[in-house]
């Protein structure tokens, strides 16, 4: 990391940190997995039984929707808000290549979004620690993980529309309906389209490598079933075909690429267009 990079990552990250909505909804987060922790371990106990799975799969959905749209929304803010305030422009014209300007501002942004996934995950590890066997550590791990690799997509791709986008409003907008596509839209799709078309795993699996979001809910499930049964025949196929440590791997090949391909085009997108 060059000198330029980690001074831009540095005062991007205290910008993030700094934002009240980014305080607010960090705080929120952290309060949700709390609660969704004290529920599950109820449950566990009412039952008499031991481990964390009714709390770990109600984390599951929560760890991948709510710090997704953070880290789009922080990603969408960061270059289009410089830009209008005339802080981009200044910094362009430093001998500062435009890879320190993305990188720095991925940096930031991303490091404010991890500190607050954490500070969440650290209370209902706390919490789901009275309840925990041995077996739940790598489920827990998996899910941390899939979280902070849809958090660093999101960020990436977040910057992508940053860089294009004409304004602040622009590029929330476009942001919050990209969420709603990927959380929401897709699975919808899927579901109305996939009986006419005889959607075999193959599809299936690519409309899932398609969506980061969805290729870290599967990482995540798959870490804490590897065996794959608890995604159903779909699991048996990645399972059969990939292996467990395959599918994975393939998993986080897809989030790579979701986090590299949206980098390359915000920085292509600062070569090519006034700042």
């Amino acid at each position: 990391m060059t000198y330029a990079t980690a001074t831009l990552a540095s005062w991007e990250f205290r910008g993030a940190a700094r934002s009240r909505w980014v305080l607010g909804t960090a705080v929120a987060f952290a309060a949700l997995c709390l609660a969704v922790s004290l529920l599950g371990m109820r449950s566990v106990r009412e039952l008499g039984l031991a481990g964390v799975g009714p709390a770990s799969a109600a984390l599951i959905n929560l760890g991948i929707l709510l710090p997704a749209i953070m880290g789009l929304l922080l990603g969408g803010n960061a270059l289009v808000a410089a830009r209008e305030q005339g802080v981009l422009s200044m910094i362009a014209v430093q001998p500062i290549s435009r890879t320190s300007i993305v990188m720095g501002s991925f940096l930031g942004v991303y490091g404010a979004l991890a500190i607050s996934v954490m500070v969440g995950f650290g209370g209902a590890v706390v919490v789901l620690s009275g309840v925990a066997n041995r077996s739940d550590i790598l489920p827990l791990v998996a899910l941390v993980g899939s979280t902070l690799g849809v958090s660093t997509a999101c960020v990436a791709i977040g910057l992508a529309l940053s860089a294009f986008a004409g304004s602040r409003l622009q590029a929330i907008s476009t942001a919050i309906t990209l969420w709603f596509l990927l959380a929401l839209g897709m699975d919808l799709a899927l579901v109305a389209i996939a009986p006419a078309v005889r959607m075999g795993p193959v599809g299936l699996l690519s409309a899932v490598l398609f969506n980061p979001l969805e290729a870290g809910r599967v990482l995540a499930l798959l870490g804490a079933s590897p065996d794959g049964t608890v995604l159903g025949p779909f699991g048996a196929y990645l399972v059969e075909t990939f292996g467990t440590g395959g599918a994975a791997g393939l998993l986080v090949a897809s989030l790579a690429f979701w986090t590299v391909v949206p980098l390359g085009v915000a920085r292509w997108a600062l070569t090519s267009r006034d700042l």
